[in-house]
This record gives C-alpha cells, structure tokens and sequence, in this order.
C-alpha cells in the first residue's frame, strides 16, 4: 500500500516537472472563484437567517435545516452517482488491474487500493461545494469549535454513506449487464437527472422564500418538503444533524450519529463480502473475447457525394460517444436556467428590457463559444490515427477542411440564432434588437467557428486520450482567452451604435441611422479580415499538414 502511496505522488511531481504547473494553477484559480461564488450566496442566505428579528431562534433553525436537506439531498444524488461510475470503471476497465493482479499484492489489499481512489476521485466535487455551506452554516448557527467537529463528523459519514452504496450498486450490476456499454448509458443518465435537479431548483425560485412578506408561502414550502420518506436517507441524517448541534441537543445527536455508523459499517461490510464472492468472477467475465456477432450495417449510398460518407461517419461517432450527449444536456439545463432567469427579472423600465435583451445576444454567443470549445476544436486531434485514411485516400484534402468547417458551423448558427429565438419569446424584444442579432451573431459565430477549427488544427494531439485532454492543451486554453476576448470586444464595439439609437428613440429626437449603419458596416469588415485571415491561415497549416 505505501509503494502505491509512493506512485501516486510520482505521478504527480512527474506531471508538474513536465510543464503542466499552468493548467494546475488555472483550475485551482477556478476553483476559488467557484468557492468564492458559492461563498457569497451562501454567506447572503445564513446571514440572513440568522439577523432576522422577527423570527424566533428555533424557527431559523427549522428553516436552515430544510435548506440544508434540500442541499444535500442534490448533493447526495451527485455523490452516488458519482461513485458509481467511478466504480464501474476503477474496479473493472482501469488500466492497472492486470499488473496489480500479477505483483505478490494480496487481491484484499488491491481492492482496498481502489476503494479508496473511488472514494477520493468521486467524493472530491460534492466536499468542494460542500465546503461553503459547512463553512456558513457554522459561522451563523454553530461557531464553536466542538460544534464545528460534530457537524464535519456527521458531514464525513454522510459522503461515506454515499461512496459505500454507490460501491456496492458498481460491484452488483456487472453480474447482469456489460460495464463496457453500460457505464455511457449511466454516465447520459446522470447527467440528465443532474441537469433535471438544477433545472427543477431553478424553478422553485428559491430567492422568494426570503422575503419577510413571503412567510406563508415560506411555511407552505417547508411544510412540503417535511415527507416522512426523507427520514430513512443520509441527506435528511446530516441536516438533523447540524440542526441539533446548533440547538445543543447532544443526545439526539449522537443517537443521529448511531444510525450513520450502523449505516456505513453495514454498506461496509456488504462490499467486502462482494468483493470476496463475486469481485474476481466478474472481472474474468468482462475481460474474455467477444463471440463475434457484430456486423456493419455501412452501405454504399446512391447518392454521389463526396461529403456523404464523411457525413456518415461523424454521425455514427456522434452517436457511439454518450460524452458528447453530455456535453448537449448540460448546455440545455444551462439555457433553461437562463431563461427561466430572463422571465422572471423585473422590467420596471423600457430601458432594461433593451439591456437584457443586448445581454441575451452575448449569452447566446458565449454559449456558442463553449460548444466551439468541445466540439468544433476537438475535432480534427479526434480524429487521432484515423487522419491516416484520410490522406492515404483518394479524397481532396481541402474539400476534407471545408467538410469540418461547414458540419460545425451549420449547426452553431442554428443553435445561437435559436437561442435568441427563446430570449425573444420571453421578453419580446423590439425590431431594432432582431436587427442586432443578425449583424452581431452571423460573423460572431463564424468567426469563433473557424477560430477553434485553425486553433485544433495547430493542437499537436494526434492520439489524445480524451477531448477533456484536449481542450487543457496550449491551443485549448488559447481558444477559450481569445473568444472571450473577441466576445467582450464586440459587446464593446455594439454598445456605441446601440446607445445612440436608444438614446434617441428615449428622447424622441432624430435618429441618426447613417451613424448607426456605419457601425454597423465596420463591425462587419473587421470580422470579414479577421475570418478571412483566419480561414486562409487554417487551409494553408491543413495542406501543409503530414502524418
């Protein structure tokens, strides 16, 4: 066990001699922005609770502890989840199986091995959004230190409790179903319940409830949260918990506590004995050959084209690649969430409306980037050892290059104008704001298109391991500098010509439409040189391009 401890860490310093102290540092400067985000909403909402007068202690308490259960309860559903995938693939498809099973290392202390790097790499996210709300929660409602030691105690049962199942479900279904397609089917299916929880927290509005003039509506909330069912989880145990260490209940409490040890210890135990019964049968099973039932359903097509095949071809990889579903339903949640964001923001004034509409275009556009990031950019480093057939071919390598732009860049148009589409459903936006939709989007859009295509082309990745490996490479991180570069650019550029029109209509005088066109026609012949200069420079570096 310390040998492998000793790996690990080797593995570590190796990866940060090797240059990749960057993107270390770039995750972890996110990493407190998204603490310090999450910091500030939940530093809001337990300030809140604890300084209102009105409300009696007992009664401040009830209220957190039904928005902690509700916290932890999306938490805990991520957690297992987690765990179970991170199963699936760590106790059956990860690489260094066979040369553990092959050292003297006893099978017991290999498993246990893998038990704790299921532990550490599925838990890792939820104790990281966890951290501000345990933080909050003490500073508010328990600021003493013994306090603070219950309520991490509690806290550290409850994601064992999570891992421990989500342990024992990944050693289970294995007996009756291939890891191998069923770990994408599972990793779709979390992201969609994920997405449906954000989506679904969303709509509640959650902001209402902390209105001293919403207190029925307060009370008819929690009250249907109060279902009995939830009694028998560890998300409400770890709720009950905290909200009895900031009471001073110590015998309900450490009776809370009792019920997490028996829980674990029994989650426990029904692992170990999996892993001695079933563990290496299973892993036998899924490593025999196939019996070779498989057949190609590609037929040659009537239709001569010679985008056809290649049309074929990225539809079935997009097809056989649930990653890339994810990839969409995250997206969709993000822009239900926006919208749901964009109905419900007061319009007092004429005025704001304009400017969320004017916000809506760089939204759109910035969701657009994002997908330029994951698909468009990745695209010809996915292709990986397959570029050999493509250049030993009889195919034109420039019709190849025109075939990647235009399959990205039909559907990002449709997507962004789309997404503007919906912003405009909800607010209504007026004719001018449809017009600055069409001069700022088209050539946004294909800009940043033909960008992330030049920029993946440059990517020295011809066999990556993942698109994530990708998109942390030197050009990845460059594309996402530079779209939010160009993006902040031309909402900056716009703003002119947008607060000349408006400014005009507000006090009813003239408006200068030849200033306003101007600025308009310049927009476009910057973005006409940029995507000139681009699209030459991407075919020129793709001619030149040899295996």
């Amino acid at each position: 066990m310390k040998s492998l401890l000793k790996l690990k860490y080797r593995q570590l310093r190796n990866a940060l001699v090797r240059g990749e102290k960057k993107k270390f540092i770039l995750f972890f400067l996110l990493g407190l922005f998204f603490i310090f985000v999450l910091g500030f909403f939940f530093n809001k909402i337990f300030s809140y609770l604890a300084q209102v007068q009105e409300f009696p202690h007992f009664f401040k308490v009830f209220l957190a502890e039904k928005m902690l259960m509700m916290i932890f309860m999306t938490l805990f559903s991520m957690l297992l989840l987690s765990a179970l995938l991170t199963s699936l693939d760590i106790f059956f498809i990860s690489r260094d199986l066979h040369f553990l099973f092959t050292t003297p290392l006893p099978v017991r202390s290999a498993f246990i091995w893998k038990m704790l790097e299921v532990s550490v790499y599925s838990s890792a996210m939820v104790v990281f959004f966890s951290l501000p709300v345990l933080f909050f929660y003490c500073r508010y409602f328990a600021p003493g230190a013994g306090q603070a030691l219950q309520i991490l105690l509690a806290f550290l049962l409850f994601i064992a409790c999570g891992v421990l199942t989500g342990m024992m479900l990944g050693l289970v279904i294995p007996a009756f179903f291939s890891v191998r397609r069923l770990q994408p089917v599972l990793s779709v299916f979390s992201i969609i319940l994920i997405s449906s929880i954000v989506v679904f927290l969303r709509l509640l509005r959650p902001e209402r409830f902390l209105e001293p003039s919403e207190i029925d509506n307060v009370l008819k909330y929690m009250g249907s949260l109060d279902l009995k069912i939830f009694y028998y989880f560890p998300f409400s145990w770890l709720a009950r918990a905290m909200s009895l260490t900031a009471d001073g209940r110590s015998v309900p409490y450490w009776k809370t506590i009792a019920l997490f040890v028996i829980l674990v210890a029994a989650l426990l135990a029904l692992v170990l004995w999996l892993r001695k019964t079933f563990y290496l049968q299973l892993f036998d099973k899924l490593n025999r050959g196939g019996r070779g039932y498989f057949k190609s359903s590609w037929h040659p097509s009537r239709l001569k084209n010679d985008f056809l095949p290649l049309l074929r071809k990225e539809l079935k990889i997009f097809l056989r690649s649930p990653a890339q579903w994810s990839q969409l339903l995250i997206v969709g949640a993000l822009v239900a969430v926006f919208v749901i964001n964009m109905k419900m923001i007061p319009l007092p004034h004429p005025s704001v409306k304009n400017f969320v509409s004017y916000l809506n275009l760089v939204m759109a556009l910035f969701i657009v980037a994002g997908l330029n990031s994951r698909f468009t950019f990745t695209s010809i480093p996915g292709e990986g050892p397959g570029l050999a057939h493509i250049f030993s071919s009889p195919f034109v390598k420039e019709k190849f290059y025109h075939f990647k732009l235009w399959f990205h860049l039909v559907p990002l148009l449709l997507i962004g104008f789309a997404l503007y589409a919906v912003g405009d459903l909800a607010l209504h936006f007026d004719a001018f704001t449809r017009v600055i939709a069409l001069v700022f989007l088209t050539p946004a859009i294909v800009f940043l298109t033909i960008l992330s295509l030049v920029l993946g082309i440059e990517t020295n990745e011809t066999n990556p391991l993942s698109p994530e490996h990708v998109i942390v490479s030197k050009q990845g991180i460059s594309y996402m500098l530079w779209s939010m570069i160009y993006l902040v650019a031309g909402m900056i550029f716009l703003i002119r010509p947008v607060g000349i029109y408006y400014w005009h209509h507000f006090t009813h005088a003239a408006i200068p439409y030849r200033e306003i066109l101007a600025w308009f026609l310049g927009f476009e012949l910057v973005n006409l040189v940029l995507i000139t200069f681009y699209y030459r420079r991407g075919k020129k570096l793709w001619l030149a391009r040899e295996l």
